[in-house]
């Protein structure tokens, strides 16, 4: 899977704020880039189902959407913070980080 772009988002929470970067994978530090494709890989990312849900809904939860645009596919992840898989944490820091510092050069 040669991965080109990833699309992170990260709404909810108590404040509501929306976190949100449009990530280009060749763009990124070459380590950088090497840990998100091996977590991607990790994950069988491709494989996860498009919707995961929590089996109670929790009240001021982050919810994730991460969109990876891969050759000619497009997988797309949407989860409730109370039903991502614990393996998946690691993925979600880096996106994460990626996201503010974008934010923080957007001004």
């Amino acid at each position: 899977m040669k991965i080109q772009k990833i699309k992170y988002e990260r709404t909810g929470g108590f404040a509501g704020i929306r976190l949100a970067a449009d990530i280009k994978v060749n763009d990124l530090p070459e380590d950088q880039k090497k840990e998100i494709l091996e977590l991607l890989d990790d994950l069988d990312f491709e494989e996860l189902p498009a919707k995961l849900a929590g089996k109670l809904a929790v009240p001021d939860e982050f919810v994730y959407s991460i969109i990876v645009e891969a050759d000619k596919c497009e997988y797309k992840i949407i989860a409730g913070e109370s039903a991502l898989p614990g393996d998946m944490q690691p993925l979600l820091e880096i996106l994460e980080r990626i996201a503010k510092r974008q934010m923080r050069k957007r001004g």
